[in-house]
């Protein structure tokens, strides 16, 4: 079952919105269905916003450069390549060798590769510079972000899309107005000539690319130059993921024509949603599940594992923090909290000075993977995060904390009662 604002998405689509935001051979309605979803959560969802100054640091100018190099590099390559596009955040470390979480290392073995990624905090990446060099790493969002929005502040003066008034109607007054989404409608032409140059003179054969839903301007060229395109899975897929579910298969929408997906169970979820076929849909396996090693201890494997989610809910945090403290027999049980990549660093070290203690432990930084974590724990718990399906790979149960309204974790709890448990307290868990 569909949360609410997912199913009056859904009508919408269903009513003919990839077509009012047609543009050539495709649609902005995928953006503005993701801007609509992410504007209902805004009053519970806190996007950190502290480390972006890191992208006009001298770190970020660097890699700023670094990424035009290799791009002109492609670009006088005459072999046709592969187009591989991840996430900064995929990258890690482990046994002193670096990894693309995403990458599909067993796919892409004997070819030559286009590597680009999105953008990752610069002092994150700072971190991985040599792996950025050996792979010649394009950060293609350092490159094209600026120019998207330069061009979409001409440009909304001058392209104009007739919006009719019954779209607006279906939300509630002041929720969204016809200028928010012929912006985004904007947006979304202006990206798709960039992408379209910056495409041009680059050999490609095949794409790979983590999260199409938020690249739908790069896919929208790809297939207009017939070059196929393969989602890479990145967490969260299904029913409940506006990026994966929609109430008409137009040929306008830019989605991809193959999904790799984990295992069954996530195939099984993205058959379920209605859009994807059977033959859309490869089981790949995980990198991280593969590196999981399951003969060391981690805190003699008597804790509890909480992740973070990367966009806030601190007073959530906080709360679970608390009633753990007040537990009077913890039985030697520790309470490790481990942040979500993109969570803001004040905020870490704000908890981290209020919270950390013999039983509460926040991990700046982490010995192991979040999935060995999770392995060794004896419990794991998030309030929305794709590690509770990593808790259902390694423990066939995770709980889910109960404290996001509309979550789209309810529809799991519903559906696997036994392996997704709502609670509302460090006492609901039965260990």
């Amino acid at each position: 079952m569909k949360n609410s604002f997912l199913t009056k998405l859904s009508k919408i689509e269903k009513d003919g919105a990839v077509d009012i935001f047609n543009f050539k051979n495709s649609t902005s309605w995928i953006n503005i269905k993701n801007y609509l979803y992410t504007k209902s959560l805004q009053d519970v969802i806190n996007t950190p916003t502290d480390n972006k100054k890191d992208f006009f640091s001298i770190i970020g100018l660097k890699l700023f450069i670094f990424s035009i190099f290799n791009y002109i590099k492609y670009i006088f390559s005459k072999e046709k390549k592969v187009l591989y596009v991840g996430a900064g955040s995929g990258i890690f470390k482990y046994k002193n060798t670096i990894y693309d979480s995403y990458f599909p290392y067993d796919e892409l073995k004997n070819e030559k590769v286009i590597y680009f990624l999105s953008a990752e905090y610069p002092k994150k990446l700072q971190q991985f510079e040599k792996y950025l060099k050996d792979n010649n790493v394009v950060i293609y969002s350092f490159l094209l972000a600026p120019l998207k929005i330069i061009f979409t502040k001409i440009f909304k003066y001058f392209i104009k899309i007739n919006i009719p008034h019954n779209l607006i109607d279906n939300f509630e007054k002041g929720f969204i107005n016809k200028t928010q989404l012929q912006t985004i409608h904007v947006k979304f032409i202006v990206a798709y000539y960039i992408y379209k140059f910056f495409l041009m003179l680059l050999n490609i054969k095949k794409a790979y690319i983590v999260s199409a839903y938020s690249n739908t301007e790069l896919i929208a060229v790809l297939k207009e130059k017939n070059i196929e395109v393969i989602e890479l899975q990145h967490g969260l897929i299904g029913t409940v993921h506006r990026g994966y579910n929609y109430a008409t298969k137009s040929p306008l929408l830019p989605t991809p024509n193959m999904v790799y997906v984990y295992d069954q169970f996530w195939k099984d979820e993205l058959i379920k949603a209605g859009y994807y076929t059977n033959e859309q849909i490869k089981i790949t396996g995980r990198l991280k599940y593969d590196l999981v090693n399951k003969d060391i201890k981690i805190y003699n494997n008597k804790f509890i594992v909480f992740t973070g989610q990367g966009s806030g809910f601190y007073k959530d945090i906080i709360r679970l923090f608390n009633d753990f403290e007040n537990t009077q027999n913890k039985k030697g049980i520790k309470l490790i909290y481990i942040p979500h990549p993109n969570e803001s660093a004040n905020k870490i070290n704000t908890l981290s000075s209020n919270f950390s203690s013999q039983d509460i432990i926040i991990l700046k930084q982490k010995k192991f993977t979040t999935e060995q974590y999770i392995y060794n724990a004896l419990a794991h718990i998030s309030i929305y995060s794709s590690c509770h399906f990593d808790a259902i790979y390694y423990k066939n149960k995770t709980y889910v904390y109960d404290s996001l309204k509309e979550n789209p974790m309810e529809y799991y709890i519903k559906e696997f009662p036994n392996r997704f448990i709502a609670i509302k307290s460090i006492k609901d868990i039965k260990l």
